[in-house]
């Protein structure tokens, strides 16, 4: 059977495809695509690992000293013999038993009561908040977005100067001239062929690359899907590479949230150069039946992070890496009918890695006097993200938060 370019073209790039704004088709045409290896114990990477759905933040970092909680909450309230007990007032969730070794190692640093001014209780709304760090607007870019570009200027692109682990892109990494890949799975990255026909894939490959490399259409922006259809194959072939020379014998939760932190545990490993990744675990929208779900994925994060850092460990790159981990707002100080919680605001939030200065910062929000219901923050998010950048990524935290927040001393 003989088939057409038009319709080679079209029906076998499969995943490989990219959406572009003005601004990135311009930088992405001067530009050519850098596999180079980054230099470990060098290089400072940052992984964000969101809690989505709005996290119940007191059942998470439970204040099992404070007589308030068990009023509020008469059936979802931790008992204290349960608590993973980190002080006289405050204590983990006990499915998070390995996150709670990490914290007594000095590898984890608890913000408490995180939050911004006239919160937000829709689930849209507030984490598009947290990923542009613009409260005041309805913001185009996010906030490692705009760190992505300012770092970008002046040098050669690099394919993956971040990289989401998730089907979707969130927009704390959209940005104006970087190119950033979701891969949520190593193996469905890649050029598709026939299942079928698994002996004609090779030669599917290469007629796709010589198609590619010699095609020319008098049209705008057509020799940057060219390049940008080249590029997405060899990004492809690179990841592939790194992932079957990974060796490691770390156990991770089943699922995707263990998988992606251990494809990302490959990718930094394996020396790609990438200073940002993104991960998600979904679910935290406990309007009822709270216990059962919050405890399951709490587990799932805590044996997750602790398998990660063992892994970066075993790597010997775990200095070169930080964690953070939050969620678009926490839940009402008191349980509602259904035996959960609804949406609230103010959150704990996690920042894990050998290279933090491990503890509790800021004082716990007050159970009592209230807004609305509702705790009532202590820190600007935005002063997590200043530190971060600063301290952290070496970056000019103004240019992209646009003020200057508080540097808080966890790194």
């Amino acid at each position: 059977m003989t088939i057409s370019r038009r319709d080679f073209l079209k029906n076998g790039l499969g995943v490989m495809t990219i959406c572009l704004t003005p601004a990135q088709i311009l930088a992405a045409a001067a530009q050519a695509a850098n596999f180079a290896p980054r230099q470990a114990g060098k290089s400072k990477i940052l992984v964000v690992v969101q809690m989505s759905g709005g996290n119940d933040g007191l059942n998470m970092v439970v204040p099992y000293g404070m007589g308030a909680y068990y009023q509020a909450r008469p059936t979802l309230g931790i008992q204290p013999d349960k608590v993973l007990q980190l002080n006289g007032q405050l204590g983990l969730n006990p499915n998070m038993t390995g996150l709670c070794d990490l914290y007594k190692q000095g590898k984890v640093a608890l913000l408490q009561a995180v939050g911004y001014p006239n919160p937000n209780r829709s689930h849209f709304r507030s984490i598009e908040i947290w990923q542009t760090a613009q409260p005041d607007r309805i913001g185009d870019t996010g906030w490692l977005g705009r760190y992505l570009d300012l770092s970008a200027s002046g040098k050669p692109d690099n394919i993956f100067a971040a990289v989401n682990v998730e089907p979707t892109l969130p927009k704390t990494l959209a940005s104006t001239k970087v190119m950033v890949p979701s891969v949520s799975n190593v193996f469905d990255f890649r050029f598709r062929t026939d299942p079928q026909y698994i002996q004609d894939r090779k030669a599917q490959v290469a007629a796709f690359n010589e198609i590619y490399e010699s095609f020319s259409l008098k049209r705008p922006h057509v020799a940057l899907l060219r390049k940008t259809g080249v590029d997405a194959n060899r990004a492809s072939d690179y990841l592939q590479q790194i992932v079957r020379q990974y060796k490691g014998d770390v156990k991770y939760p089943d699922g995707s949230f263990g998988n992606g932190l251990k494809f990302i545990s490959q990718m930094i490993a394996g020396n790609v150069d990438s200073k940002v990744f993104t991960v998600n675990l979904d679910g935290f929208d406990t309007h009822t039946n709270q216990a059962r779900t919050q405890n399951g994925l709490l587990k799932q994060l805590s044996e997750g992070i602790s398998a990660f850092y063992a892994d970066l460990a075993a790597h010997n790159v775990q200095n070169d890496v930080i964690i953070l981990c939050f969620s678009e707002f926490g839940r009402r100080v008191a349980e509602n009918g259904g035996h959960g919680t609804d949406h609230g605001t103010a959150e704990p939030v996690f920042v894990i890695g050998n290279s933090v200065r491990g503890g509790i910062f800021g004082d716990h929000a007050s159970l009592s006097n209230l807004d609305q219901g509702d705790l009532k923050y202590k820190i600007d998010f935005r002063s997590i993200y200043a530190s971060l950048l600063e301290r952290w990524l070496g970056a000019d935290s103004k240019a992209i938060l646009a003020d200057r927040f508080d540097i808080i001393p966890f790194v």
